[in-house]
């Protein structure tokens, strides 16, 4: 199993306090439909699948800006650069939700809220995956850095794959917010906070040592001649 994708669902698992602040209140504002059988878990896997479907969609568009950069044999110190950031952001922690949200991209911010909202208290199928899908695609720091590994995977396939395992390592804690579990009592939330800075530090370092180009299989594997990698994407 690739490393970085077993990173990515610990980052998420590891991030899921906030993940309840941020998209706990959503998760808890979706009702449930009535004469549904299994109505809560269809609709928690409809609203959860959304979500995970727009990670793995951004992912896409990272892993293959990525993979551009690969061609141009720069990958690497992206690589590392991504790595530095995501241990900047543990070793000096800053809100970054909001901090670049201006002009066009707070109206489109504010249209996919708008969107949401619309369909927020809808129990149509679609409109729960569609809530879903909007509430992934919300300003986040813990999802920009994902994309940060996501871009230091390579490809399109593998920005998706890494996204998607992010995605998968939320779930636990939503889904439990969803039900009304202890998960989502204060107290698991703090055990969690404590433990998140060492996932997002874990990412960082492997994201270093793969752009080292040690040679070491999966952490470290030599990086592709720009010759090659431009052959096997023909």
């Amino acid at each position: 199993m690739n490393p970085l994708w077993a990173a990515a669902w610990l980052m998420g698992l590891a991030g899921s306090a906030h993940c309840i602040g941020m998209c706990g209140p959503i998760a808890l504002a979706v009702p449930v439909p009535q004469g549904w059988r299994h109505g809560r878990t269809t609709s928690t896997a409809l609203l959860n699948g959304g979500r995970a479907f727009s990670y793995a969609l951004l992912g896409t568009a990272s892993g293959a800006f990525g993979g551009g950069l690969q061609l141009a044999g720069v990958q690497q110190a992206v690589s590392i650069a991504a790595g530095a950031i995501i241990l900047l952001t543990v070793l000096l922690p800053v809100s970054v939700e909001h901090a670049w949200i201006t002009g066009r991209v707070a109206l489109l911010i504010g249209r996919v809220r708008a969107l949401m909202a619309r369909h927020l208290r809808r129990t149509a199928l679609g409109s729960i995956f569609l809530t879903g899908m909007l509430n992934g695609l919300l300003p986040c720091g813990l999802l920009y850095a994902g994309l940060l590994g996501a871009a230091a995977s390579g490809s399109a396939w593998n920005g998706a794959l890494f996204m998607a395992c992010f995605a998968l390592g939320t779930w636990p804690a939503l889904v439990a917010a969803r039900f009304g579990h202890a998960l989502f009592a204060p107290a698991w939330r703090q055990r969690l906070r404590r433990v998140g800075p060492y996932a997002m530090g874990m990412l960082g370092m492997l994201l270093i040592l793969r752009g080292l180009d040690l040679g070491v299989p999966f952490v470290s594997p030599a990086a592709p001649k720009v010759a090659e990698a431009a052959a096997l994407c023909h």
